[in-house]
């Protein structure tokens, strides 16, 4: 038997069988699939943009998700991104003296929380 192909549907028969794929395709999926494939639907959505039509259409989405809270989102945005800015500008000898500095700290921390359980 020949295998059958999309062509060999009509459009109404095609569209019928897409819709018992997707029902089927719901109904075998867990709460975290649907969750796991939404998000990456949204975020091809809204990531994926292409132009400035596709970034205006997701900006207008992402404007009336947010409605009164947009002002205060983009503050956050613009926020952590200047602190990561004020992080990306300090030089390698800078970050390398910070690691360093973080790493002494951990360690004198180590040693008074284990000098309190030995015996004198």
């Amino acid at each position: 038997m020949e295998e059958l192909t999309y062509k060999d549907l009509t459009v109404f028969e095609l569209d019928s069988l897409k819709d018992i794929y997707i029902s089927s395709r719901l109904e075998s999926m867990t709460e975290n699939d649907l969750r796991q494939f939404v998000k990456q639907i949204i975020e091809d959505q809204i990531k994926g943009t292409v132009g400035n039509a596709e970034e205006k259409e997701a900006w207008q989405e992402m404007k009336s998700h947010f409605s009164e809270d947009l002002a205060e989102k983009i503050e956050q945005v613009k926020a952590k991104h200047l602190k990561n800015k004020k992080l990306e500008t300090k030089s390698q000898d800078e970050i390398e003296f910070d690691r360093r500095l973080n790493l002494l700290k951990q360690q004198q921390e180590d040693n008074s929380s284990s000098d309190m359980w030995e015996d004198d």
